[in-house]
């Protein structure tokens, strides 16, 4: 057998080899990339404290349905000639202050065009019956947000109505048609015994960079093994 028979084996060997280190390389840049995409999270949420702070030294606004409805980002709001529409939804494992509990939403309808808007009543702690709230007493004016997202498991109780672990925004739409605003009104002062439920993105800043920082040292650390791999690796084949 001739030393030419081996070429063919030598080459895929050494195609092999390549396409690996380009794998490992690419796992070396994930963590980066991560990285990137958590710095760069920390900065909208950095940009929607400002929206908020600006939004508490401003005026409220009429809330008004357009065609083009924005997304919620912490606009302060008043809401007029405005009736609930549906019974209140109770979304349970909302902790406040370290303590379990749930938060009261509730279906509202503004008479002037008849859109439909989900309002925070507030939050009520475990144990504690809800009560009935007169309309005509709640003050209509607050902020408004994403909807509450709760990462629940399968099985979890989705619903419209009463307690849930998690609000079924599509049911929400089909049992009160009509032109829905995105996200969550929540109410400045609400109604006794509720408290106030606080106006705050669901992730800080901080905790953005914090992950961002921990993707990043992750990174050198596995960039540095990849390194003295290669080293390795040229060394044993000189």
């Amino acid at each position: 057998m001739s030393p030419s028979d081996f070429k063919p084996e030598r080459k895929s060997g050494a195609g092999w080899q390549q396409a690996l280190w380009i794998a490992l390389l690419l796992i070396v840049l994930i963590p980066y990339a991560l990285a990137v995409w958590q710095w760069r999270r920390g900065q909208d949420k950095e940009a929607l404290l400002r929206s908020l702070t600006n939004a508490m030294s401003t005026p409220p606004v009429a809330l008004v349905y357009r065609d083009a409805e924005p997304p919620p980002e912490f606009t302060r709001v008043k809401l007029s000639e405005a009736a609930p529409a549906g019974p209140v939804i109770e979304l349970r494992n909302s902790y406040l202050a370290g303590q379990s509990g749930r938060r009261i939403l509730q279906p509202w309808r503004l008479g002037r065009d008849q859109s439909l808007v989900l309002i925070d009543l507030g939050w009520l702690v475990d144990g504690v019956r809800a009560p009935a709230f007169a309309p005509g007493k709640i003050q209509l004016q607050g902020y408004r947000m994403p909807m509450p997202r709760h990462y629940v498991l399968s099985g979890a109780q989705q619903g419209v109505a009463g307690p849930v672990d998690q609000i079924d925004e599509a049911a929400l739409h089909l049992r009160y048609p009509g032109r829905w605003f995105q996200g969550v009104v929540v109410l400045e002062n609400s109604p006794d015994p509720l408290m106030h439920w606080p106006v705050v993105p669901e992730f800080m800043p901080d905790r953005h960079y914090a992950y961002a920082t921990q993707w990043l040292l992750l990174g050198v650390c596995l960039s540095g093994l990849w390194w003295l791999l290669w080293r390795r690796r040229h060394e044993i084949h000189e």
